[in-house]
């Protein structure tokens, strides 16, 4: 798996992993954004600060990730304290790697951003990049394109940073060979399971029990502070939309925009890639050497295609014979770009050289672009007439908009009918956010949640949601924390309490097994209602029949004697408990195949690669003077 993830990123168009760090914004790549409010500071390194804002905007999306991973159980399962100090040390980690890349220059180019960003297939329509669709998906996230487009340029810098750690790292044959062990070794064993559910239907809790646990664990039921926002939204999308347009407008517009219309020129390449490791002198010239042998096949008459099968390291395009099919020009890096884009159709380059290696390409085929007739981009002049206005428009009725909301910030109706917005209403939601746009947008959270909109009852300033949709909002209603009362959580706080008595009955009860066969019971004997015996035999380190989280048990216990069984007891994430017996271990009677080893050979690469950068990182925080200020532990 780790092998299928590294060769995939490594793709000449998808070198990056790019769905990680487009959509789950989760705790890391996320971390550098342009810098925020200035005036509270939380952290410094190497006197850079890190300030509020960041930390916020970091810590309220990962808290609201977790809560929709975790839900009810949230607040069991994740620490605040623990949060915050993690949100803290990802933040101190991103700035220490962004000072270290710009020491050492490394730099990522618009033309690398570009494709990084356009070969993303979220962002694509037809599978082809769509502006509009790109758009709307960062403005869905509370993101404008330059902030996205700064964030993804840092994770690209800091990933060159990760990748040149990791080229370092190898794997010696006598590690492989443990690897090789584990990954081969096979464990028999069975297990006795102690259900909880018997003892759940049988728990009782008293008054005194109930009313202690509330009392002990009230931190546990607090409902946290919500607000209800009045908004009005201008959207340059719905201008457009209801913007009156007559057949003369689009005739002149399509008259003054023809090369507007045009399908530009596409080329379509083949090429074969001989990577290189950067920064190495060793490596160019082994590529160098490699690229022109390939060369040289291809001068005696061999078939351009087959030896990109043969020969290309670029996993994406070898399979298909180096083909990348059709792509306009400025989608490729530079130099590979311009040596497309200057040959002639059927050419096959000398060597070129970019970032990723050295290539040969061969020109395949090339169409000439063509300005389209009227009647078939009708549909296409209206929409870019109407977006022409609309934009003119739009920005026209946001400086009214914006102005209105503040000369008469007690109320949001002036501004609505300064540009003839209905004003509109949220629900209540809490300061992760809702369900809506615009109440998970993360300048809207923040602007409901200030001390001018929420304490001082003003309206916000103009908020933009992306580069054609703006709002106002102000407050329509507050409910500040509470404690829950205690007849409000009572009947959660008796399945609780039923359900811990459950467990740890569970519990007991297995131990009491364990003791039994320790003292040279069979265990299979033990078996009885409520507990049930399971043979499970011979399994591997990867079996997917049994939960994994007995397998991982399973693999940690002592190898027992000839002849003999080891036990453990060990309690399930449902509530029900084990005793596990290890009846014996043993080796893959067959070798690995060699593709086989060769993946487990990279996936250990891939480990030590991990261990290196994380070393790496903790070297450079070690390094740098940093200062965290306490004010981040209880920040709202």
């Amino acid at each position: 798996m780790l092998r299928a993830i590294r060769e995939h990123a490594q793709g000449w168009i998808a070198w990056v992993i790019v769905g990680l760090i487009i959509l789950t914004f989760a705790l890391f790549g996320i971390e550098q954004y342009a810098k925020g409010d200035k005036t509270v500071v939380v952290a410094t390194v190497n006197g850079e600060d890190i300030t509020a804002s960041q930390f916020l905007t970091l810590y309220n999306r990962q808290k609201n990730r977790l809560q929709q991973q975790f839900g009810e159980m949230y607040d069991q399962v994740v620490k605040d304290e623990q949060l915050r100090d993690e949100v803290m040390q990802a933040l101190v980690e991103s700035e220490a790697i962004r000072q270290w890349a710009d020491k050492h220059n490394l730099r990522v180019s618009d033309q690398q951003l570009a494709m990084t960003i356009h070969s993303a297939s979220v962002f694509q329509k037809d599978g082809k990049f769509d502006q509009t669709v790109y758009e709307d998906i960062l403005a869905r996230n509370g993101l404008s394109v330059a902030r996205f487009e700064y964030e993804q340029r840092q994770f690209l810098i800091e990933n060159q940073m990760r990748q040149l750690t990791q080229s370092s790292a190898m794997a010696m044959p006598a590690q492989v060979d443990s690897l090789v062990a584990l990954q081969t070794q096979q464990r028999s064993f069975n297990y006795l399971r102690v259900d909880q559910r018997p003892f759940l239907a049988k728990a009782t809790v008293t008054d005194a029990e109930v009313d202690g646990y509330y009392a002990d664990h009230m931190a546990d039921y607090v409902a946290p502070e919500q607000v209800s926002l009045n908004y009005i939204e201008l959207s340059q999308d719905e201008l457009a939309k209801n913007l009156a347009v007559s057949a003369d407008d689009l005739s002149a517009y399509y008259e003054a925009n023809k090369n507007s219309f045009v399908i530009p020129e596409k080329r379509q390449a083949s090429h074969i890639l001989i990577r290189t490791t950067p920064g190495s002198e060793a490596s160019e010239k082994e590529a160098l050497a490699k690229i022109q042998e390939v060369q040289k096949e291809l001068t005696a008459g061999a078939d351009f295609a087959e030896l990109a099968k043969k020969y290309s390291q670029d996993p994406g395009s070898a399979k298909l014979g180096g083909d990348l099919g059709l792509f306009q020009q400025g989608m490729m890096v530079p130099e590979f770009d311009e040596a497309v884009f200057t040959m002639q159709e059927g050419q096959t380059s000398e060597p070129i050289k970019t970032d990723f290696g050295y290539h040969l390409i061969k020109l395949i085929k090339i169409e000439p672009k063509v300005i389209q007739a009227f009647d078939k981009v009708k549909d296409q002049v209206d929409s870019a007439y109407r977006a022409q206005e609309a934009e003119k428009q739009y920005f026209d009725l946001l400086e009214k908009m914006s102005t209105a909301a503040y000369e008469q910030s007690d109320s949001l109706i002036p501004a609505a009918d300064a540009v003839g917005l209905t004003v509109k209403t949220t629900p209540l939601f809490q300061k992760q956010g809702g369900d809506s746009p615009i109440t998970t947008n993360a300048k809207v959270l923040e602007a409901a949640f200030s001390e001018d909109v929420l304490k001082n009852k003003l309206n916000s300033a103009a908020i933009e949601m992306s580069p054609k949709s703006s709002v106002v909002v102000r407050v329509a209603d507050y409910v500040a924390e509470r404690q829950k009362p205690f007849a409000e959580v009572r009947e959660a706080v008796v399945t609780e309490l039923k359900r811990l008595s459950a467990v740890k009955a569970s519990g007991e009860l297995a131990a009491s097994l364990f003791e039994k066969v320790k003292q040279g019971a069979e265990i299979k004997s033990l078996e009885a209602p409520g507990i049930e015996w399971t043979v499970v035999g011979w399994v591997g380190h990867e079996n997917r029949s049994v939960l994994p989280q007995i397998t991982q048990t399973v693999f940690k216990m002592p190898k027992p004697a000839e002849n003999a069984s080891t036990y453990q007891v060990m309690q399930l994430s449902t509530g029900d408990s084990l005793v596990l017996e290890l009846a014996g271990v043993k080796q893959a009677e067959q070798a690995l195949p060699a593709e086989q080893l060769t993946q487990l050979k990279d996936t250990l690469v891939e480990i030590y690669g991990t261990a290196e950068v994380d070393a790496r990182i903790k070297t450079l925080v070690s390094e740098a003077t940093v200062e965290k200020k306490s004010v981040y532990k209880t920040l709202k």
